[in-house]
């Protein structure tokens, strides 16, 4: 006989507010029976567990939930999960494994190499080589410019007696030190080399180089060979001949190998990896294609080689036409190359996609696709013809106006920036390598202006964004600041005693912020629990104007939920005045500030708040008990609030 869930459900929530834990997990069991791979059910006991002090049992509860998120393809709820286990016990050190594995999943390479690093130290550490081994390999093979990752790999090829793997890695890292003229530390490795291969030819003549003072080339740290020589079997050049001419015959696991064994001496090289994502394709493997044409042709836009760019996503999109995330890397392409008109063809296309087939747990993404639509081309007939969706009313659509940003990120204590000539500006944020996390709050516009020394200089935009403030190391005393308007920091260190030493060249590649990537993780943190993980992905999200509005309304929902509604109620009231609030989300706005006020006592704002609003939701009722209140001074009834868990999908948040 099936569980009756609904009765099963209220049991549980009357048992645990009792503080009956044990009677509480006993009712969530039932439901495991007829749903045994539903992650909520695991991830509520593993709750009810840790409030019964019972840390073994959550841990298991956890490890179930994230196992259940995985298998049903909810992978940012299995990272969640992931994190809460390590919350709570710090020591489950194999759980860095798995974070990294769905880090790399989701395309947010720097937190999987931040895990894969984290878990090498333990290995390392605990004399585990083989284990660290293997994690360090996988920390070049998604950042291929970690020069740390990769000395690391060619000592632990030396201490597990793989020579032919060490030297490779160590002439690999001398030729990038030369490149970057660090002869001392270039001669070091090449040292190494000689100690493992006292022939090797490059690593004696680039020794000898350096030794006597000479210039050393690209061209001496990577020698050619002899026109005499004939190639070796299994060179390079033969391998990818080779794993070639397989694909086209339909011979994929031999090429697979070929190809990997190629990866393995030439880690990110994009040939090798544009042959592997063809195979991938042809193979009818889309979600992994997907995932690697995606990062080649996005590193080709990045680097302005347009026609790569586009023959890649051509390539894909012939197989596969209505995937939603190559229409919208095709439309930033046109977009990059100054073609307004077919970008927002694109974007179109790919918001009449999503708007027939939705995408499961983004649903802002089909207004903000919508939006640079307008803003590319408004009054197109792509724009007309997608506007009745967005807004029924949707008559002739005016150019958008330029929109100031509403909130900026400022570094506190604020020192004096370095003066520069207003044309020598950069406009794109300034990105400080090794920099240690400082303290951050918020400032938005309309707040009284900052002193000169907390000035930050921005040129004229029309997309709002948030934008690191340049610190310099020494700043004179302050004195009079001019009040500012700040929430209490959400991610706070103490800064080091001295500043880091420089990064040497080459400088790891910066990972772009994923807006949606990040705005979906922060919603997967804040429905299992995790408000503090959850504020720091909006941050990163709402520098995506697209996710502002969404990236703060979730903030001040987090505060909310940490029982800090002074907080909440700043960054709403801050919210609602930006002219980029305004449809449904201005409504979802209005509601959620409403019962802060409600919550606080404020009963006549609350009042005011609800009539600017007053057929959403339940709306009606609630002003109704806030009047009977006033008119007998009688307590009204307490009424719940039934909020959505994420913002409505309407254009223009």
């Amino acid at each position: 006989m099936a569980v009756d869930r609904r009765t099963v459900l209220q049991n549980a929530q009357l048992f645990a507010s009792k503080g009956q834990y044990d009677a509480a997990i006993a009712e969530w069991r039932k439901l495991i029976a007829d749903t045994p791979n539903d992650g909520t059910v695991f991830n509520s006991i593993g709750d009810l567990q840790l409030k019964r002090n019972a840390t073994a049992e959550a841990v298991t509860a956890f490890l179930q939930a994230a196992s259940a998120f995985r298998s049903e393809g909810s992978v940012l709820k299995a990272i969640a999960a992931y994190k809460k286990i390590l919350k709570v016990d710090p020591a489950r050190i194999e759980i860095y494994r798995h974070l990294g594995d769905l880090n790399a999943e989701r395309g947010l390479l720097s937190s999987a190499v931040q895990d894969y690093l984290t878990l090498g130290k333990h290995y390392f550490k605990d004399g585990r080589n083989k284990e660290a081994l293997e994690i360090y390999r996988k920390i070049v093979s998604q950042d291929p410019s970690n020069l740390d990752a990769q000395l690391r790999v060619a000592e632990l090829c030396v201490q597990e007696g793989l020579v032919d793997e060490a030297v490779r890695m160590y002439l690999q890292l001398g030729r990038e030190q030369s490149a970057a003229q660090q002869y001392e530390q270039a001669k070091a490795m090449y040292t190494a080399v000689l100690r493992l291969d006292p022939e090797n030819a490059e690593a004696k003549e680039i020794t000898s180089m350096i030794e006597t003072g000479g210039s050393v080339t690209p061209s001496a740290a990577r020698p050619a060979k002899p026109a005499t020589t004939a190639a070796k079997p299994g060179d390079a050049s033969d391998l990818m001949a080779e794993a070639t001419r397989r694909i086209e015959e339909g011979q994929y696991a031999g090429a697979e190998a070929m190809l990997t064994q190629l990866l393995s001496r030439e880690p990110g090289n994009p040939e090798i990896c544009q042959l592997l994502a063809r195979m991938h394709l042809l193979q009818g493997n889309l979600v992994v294609a997907l995932g690697e044409y995606r990062f080649l042709a996005g590193a080709a836009l990045r680097a302005q080689d347009y026609g790569v760019a586009e023959s890649l996503i051509a390539d894909y999109l012939k197989v596969e036409p209505a995937s939603v995330p190559m229409l919208e890397l095709l439309g930033e392409l046109y977009q990059e190359k100054g073609d307004a008109a077919t970008a927002a063809q694109h974007f179109g296309r790919a918001v009449e996609i999503l708007l027939e087939h939705p995408e499961p747990g983004m649903p802002t993404l089909p207004a903000e696709l919508f939006e640079k639509v307008q803003a590319l081309a408004p009054g197109s007939p792509i724009a007309r013809k997608l506007a009745p969706a967005f807004d029924p009313n949707a008559g002739s659509m005016p150019e958008p106006e330029p929109i100031a940003p509403v909130m900026e990120v400022v570094l506190a204590p604020v020192p004096e920036p370095v003066v520069e000539p207003a044309p020598e500006l950069e406009p794109t944020p300034v990105i400080m390598a090794a920099a240690p996390p400082a303290e951050v709050s918020f400032r938005f516009v309309g707040d009284p202006a900052p002193p000169a020394e907390a000035a930050v200089v921005k040129p004229p935009i029309v997309e709002p964004v948030v934008e690191p403030v340049v610190v310099q190391a020494a700043p004179p005393p302050v004195t009079a600041p001019a009040p500012v308007v700040e929430v209490e920091p959400v991610i706070a260190a103490a800064p080091p005693s001295q500043a880091p030493p420089p990064v040497a060249p080459p400088a790891p590649v910066v990972e772009p912020v994923d807006a949606e990537t990040r705005y979906a993780l922060g919603m997967a943190y804040k429905d299992m629990g995790l408000c503090e993980e959850a504020k720091e992905e909006f941050i990163l999200s709402m520098k995506d104007s697209g996710f502002f509005v969404d990236s703060c309304l979730m903030m001040a929902l987090c505060c909310k939920e940490q029982s800090r509604p002074d907080q909440a109620i700043q960054l709403l009231e801050k919210l609602i005045s930006d002219s980029r609030c305004r449809g449904g989300n201005a409504q979802l706005v209005r509601y959620e500030l409403a019962l802060l006020y409600e919550m606080t006592g404020a009963r006549d704002r609350a009042l005011s708040m609800y009539q600017s609003i007053p057929s959403f939701h339940d709306v009606p009722r609630r002003v109704e008990a806030l009047r009977m209140q006033s008119t007998n001074g009688a307590a009204h009834p307490e009424l719940p609030a039934s909020t959505p868990t994420s913002p409505l999908p309407i254009a223009g948040h």
